[in-house]
């Protein structure tokens, strides 16, 4: 899966079980609906997090990795070609932001398991 979309696929999971900050009531669901979240959905969130995390952090063999594109980069000085490293530099820098949205992610999740799935 595309690293952008899991945003869009958290955020969609998490807004089931999470109010709103304004004065509307919040959002309720059945008891049925949130076993179904827990056993499914959860799991399934937090191994994508986990997976995209590994990912980013994997070693300059693991293509997408930050150490992958350092060295795509460092290649692409060395032969050079400043405006692809300066593209992969700007890479690097959105992948930190994406494990820093991981993360915050991953406390979500953990979070609604927690207060909704009881000791799972």
């Amino acid at each position: 899966m595309n690293i952008s979309r899991i945003g869009g696929l958290v955020a969609g999971m998490l807004l089931l079980g999470a109010g709103t900050a304004s004065a509307q009531e919040p959002i309720t669901i059945s008891p049925e609906k949130v076993q179904k979240i827990c056993s499914q959905r959860v799991p399934r969130v937090e191994a994508k997090v986990k997976a995209l995390t590994d990912k980013i952090n994997g070693g300059p063999e693991t293509l997408g990795s930050k150490k992958w594109i350092e060295q795509k980069a460092a290649d692409a000085r060395k032969n050079g070609n400043t405006a692809r490293a300066d593209v992969l530099d700007a890479r690097l820098k959105l992948r930190d932001a994406q494990l820093v949205k991981l993360a915050k992610a991953g406390e979500r999740v953990a979070k609604f398991k927690t207060e909704h799935c009881g000791s799972k």
